[in-house]
């Protein structure tokens, strides 16, 4: 009875948090000051900080107007603690079902890199399991020859130490990037 109580809480705070990450991505992030902001400082000055960095007083110039460092990373601030709230619910409702939505040595990884300088958020997409981890991450200063970046370069070298570190886990990074130069990509699909 309990972990059938747990489930539907767990169900209904995880569609909570999934309407406040697409709001998020799909409204806020759309704005032409939070654009600007993150382009003009993202490399800089948010991606070579962590999250609890951005907390912190920056630049003279980052409390000063919308689409500010401080503005831009107090919005990545918002995506996070969603994301991280997503996860709990599902960590949780994997508990609560018995099945490993995201296993323990996921939830290490994950947490391992969203201490990285720049990352926004990481965890384990769709049905969970073993096998994928996702990371959204504010791009760095270019590295090889502009074919990578600082962030992803630390992502990379995050992973494969993990991996060097513990026989039993192999981490492959498959880096993505989002569709077109703008970073995020909305679309519309009719089904």
């Amino acid at each position: 009875q309990n972990g059938f109580f747990l489930s539907g809480y767990y169900w209904k705070d995880l569609k909570r948090c999934n309407k406040k990450i697409v709001s998020l991505l799909s409204d806020q992030y759309t704005k032409k000051p939070f654009c600007d902001g993150l382009v003009r400082d993202g490399p800089l000055i948010i991606a070579s900080r962590t999250a609890e960095q951005w907390k912190k007083p920056m630049p003279s110039t980052w409390h000063e107007f919308d689409g500010s460092s401080w503005d831009v990373a107090m919005q990545l601030l918002d995506l996070r603690m969603a994301f991280l709230e997503s996860r709990q619910n599902l960590k949780g409702m994997g508990t609560a079902a018995g099945v490993p939505v995201e296993p323990d040595s996921q939830t290490t990884l994950a947490d391992a890199t969203m201490k990285l300088p720049g990352v926004v958020a990481a965890g384990v997409p769709g049905a969970g399991g073993y096998d994928a981890l996702f990371v959204i991450y504010v791009k760095g200063p270019p590295t090889n020859g502009g074919k990578s970046d600082q962030v992803r370069d630390d992502i990379g070298n995050l992973w494969r130490d993990l991996s060097n570190q513990d026989n039993s886990t192999v981490v492959c990074p498959l880096s993505v990037r989002a569709a077109g130069s703008g970073g995020l990509c909305a679309s519309s699909l009719q089904w």
